[in-house]
């Protein structure tokens, strides 16, 4: 009796751990982006080229080799495959900070180093006492 149970405990664990990476997988492959305009993937990486004749195929073989994004080009013999060069690009909220503008010509550079502290703040004086 004890053995039964401990099958079926290990069986529902292997079939929770495959439904778990299935759900990973899904999750990652619905969050490809998929374009054809070139300017999307500027500042990306570029990590390899994958095709296929299904998009559901493609996005699974983007995500098994690391990517988020991805260049799509069309067969011009076999119009039925699709051609894409893969991209992992940050996060949109991890662009680096702006570069400040350039200074006009004849102006003196800023000095080294991290700019000085605030100044203090001002010091009220405390109201004369009244009568």
């Amino acid at each position: 009796m004890r053995s039964r149970l401990g099958w079926t405990l290990v069986l529902l664990l292997g079939w929770t751990a495959a439904a778990d990476a299935q759900d990973a997988e899904r999750l990652a492959m619905a969050r490809v982006r998929l374009t054809t305009d070139p300017a999307v993937p500027l500042g990306c990486t570029q990590i390899g080229q994958v095709s296929d004749d299904s998009i559901k195929d493609l996005r699974r073989k983007i995500v098994r080799v690391g990517g988020d994004t991805a260049l799509l080009t069309f067969g011009i013999e076999d119009m039925s495959m699709v051609y894409a060069r893969v991209f992992r690009c940050p996060p949109p909220g991890a662009s680096s900070p702006p570069k400040p503008p350039p200074l006009p010509p004849g102006a003196p550079l800023p000095p080294a180093g991290p700019p000085p502290p605030p100044p203090p703040p001002p010091v009220i004086p405390a109201p004369a006492p009244t009568r």
